[in-house]
């Protein structure tokens, strides 16, 4: 392996893996798709991982996952009791993939409505929809190593493609449960949102890690919202501080559009989550919300780009985080206004609470404007408990862990009451109590 000053080579052993995994993988029957994994990969080899003087990844640095020698993702077999604490009852579709393979089994299939499919890639991939590899192309930063990484490997998550005007009687949960193996597992997931003029759309995306390892997870996925259509984005992840979670979500969203995105990061090594959002047209409504809880040696990456391309639209990013242990966590959120995005209102908050003397935080709010008739504003804090707030508890005969635990779920909660979804909700609180020391007395709060 070689390191300059931008990028790191890719060791061998990825063309190695790439050879053999070539005529395996989901449409490789097919020439378009062969091709479009081929040049994925050719890519990946001439740009190499971000190395440590990449700026966008100054804080991230992935030297040591480049160096590990990773396998393709076999079948494991788990049963439902394993995932049922996972999963809401009111989906109107479920889908279930277990270390990037689907698991037919587990996953309810959607019945048939007009105007909406809602399939797994690799069945997308094998009736010869090639695109599935190759959608949004100029909405993805074409220096993304990891992106044409996962483009050459792409196997598992999901394709979801509404009419114009379609809706679900309930969301589409999607499930991705990592379980820990013997080896390192690259596990290669793609989803892929289109929702047509009109359409609405309430999409649950869960990761599960399960007894540890040192699997990694390169997640890619591309949502399109038509003009006037309202997608509900629910996202949490959870479990082992163990395994790494390296996702891409990109958004392009079109005029008088409605997207929310709520994200909760409560498990893993080290994740990081990137979302670029490009506001393409007037009136468009977008919030995007984060959550993250760290602890022991977690690291976790939210770099975020809001690209208002066009007037008159709304843009909101409210991110919080909880810092415990010898936690590294970084924020780098980006508002480009461009010149003809007159009438733009965008906003930015981080806030950040320490638990422990031993965290890092590094967080980085920007700013980017090119237009002058606009409302724009960024802040970061960060900060440690209020101690007259804990002296009034303390008084109310709380004990000091019990204290310290009902502030920290209070301010974690924010984040948590925007979910849509309910039961989400009350799963992500769960999660977050069960972290907590003397949650468990706060158990009502769920």
């Amino acid at each position: 392996m070689t390191t300059t000053q931008q990028r790191i080579a890719p060791p061998a052993h990825y063309r190695t893996l790439f050879g053999a995994a070539l005529h395996e993988l989901p449409g490789a029957a097919t020439l378009p798709c062969r091709r479009l994994r081929e040049e994925s990969f050719a890519r990946f080899e001439a740009q190499g991982f971000p190395g440590p003087k990449a700026e966008a990844w100054k804080y991230t640095q992935l030297a040591p996952l480049a160096k590990l020698e990773f396998r393709l993702p076999e079948r494991v077999e788990i049963d439902r009791a394993h995932i049922s604490p996972f999963l809401v009852d009111d989906a109107a579709a479920t889908l279930v993939f277990v270390n990037g393979v689907i698991a037919a089994g587990l996953s309810d299939g959607l019945s048939a409505e007009s105007g909406v499919t809602v399939t797994s890639l690799d069945r997308a991939l094998e009736r010869g929809d090639a695109d599935c590899l190759d959608l949004l192309p100029e909405c993805e930063d074409n220096e993304r190593a990891l992106s044409a990484l996962n483009g050459a490997l792409a196997a598992g998550g999901c394709l979801i493609r509404l009419a114009d005007g379609a809706t679900l009687p309930g969301p589409v949960q999607l499930l991705f449960v990592s379980v820990g193996q013997d080896q390192p597992t690259l596990i290669s997931p793609r989803n892929l949102v289109v929702l047509g003029d009109g359409a609405r759309l309430d999409l649950i995306e869960r990761h599960i890690a399960l007894g540890g390892g040192r699997n990694l997870t390169n997640l890619v996925n591309r949502v399109v919202v038509g003009r006037g259509a309202q997608l509900r984005h629910d996202r949490l992840q959870q479990g082992d501080t163990a395994g790494s979670l390296i996702g891409r979500t990109t958004y392009r969203i079109a005029a008088d559009a409605r997207l929310t995105q709520s994200l909760a990061t409560l498990g893993g090594g080290l994740v990081r989550n990137e979302i670029l959002a490009l506001v393409e047209g007037s009136g468009i409504e977008l919030q995007l919300n984060g959550l993250y809880v760290t602890r022991d040696r977690q690291h976790v990456d939210n770099t975020i780009r809001v690209d208002h391309a066009s007037p008159g639209s709304v843009s909101d990013q409210f991110y919080k985080g909880v810092l415990d242990g010898e936690s590294h966590v970084v924020f780098a959120g980006k508002i480009v206004v461009r010149r003809d995005a007159q009438k733009t209102n965008a906003y930015q908050a981080n806030n950040n609470l320490l638990l422990s003397p031993d965290v890092e935080i590094d967080t980085k709010p920007e700013l980017e404007i090119f237009a002058d008739d606009v409302k724009c504003s960024h802040g970061a804090t960060s900060g440690e408990l209020d101690e007259r707030e804990l002296f009034y508890l303390r008084s109310r005969g709380l004990d000091p862990d019990t204290a310290r635990s009902m502030l920290t779920f209070a301010f974690a909660g924010e984040v948590i009451e925007r979910f849509a979804n309910p039961a989400i909700a009350v799963q992500a609180r769960r999660e977050l109590l069960r972290w907590l020391p003397g949650g468990a007395q706060l158990g009502e709060l769920a």
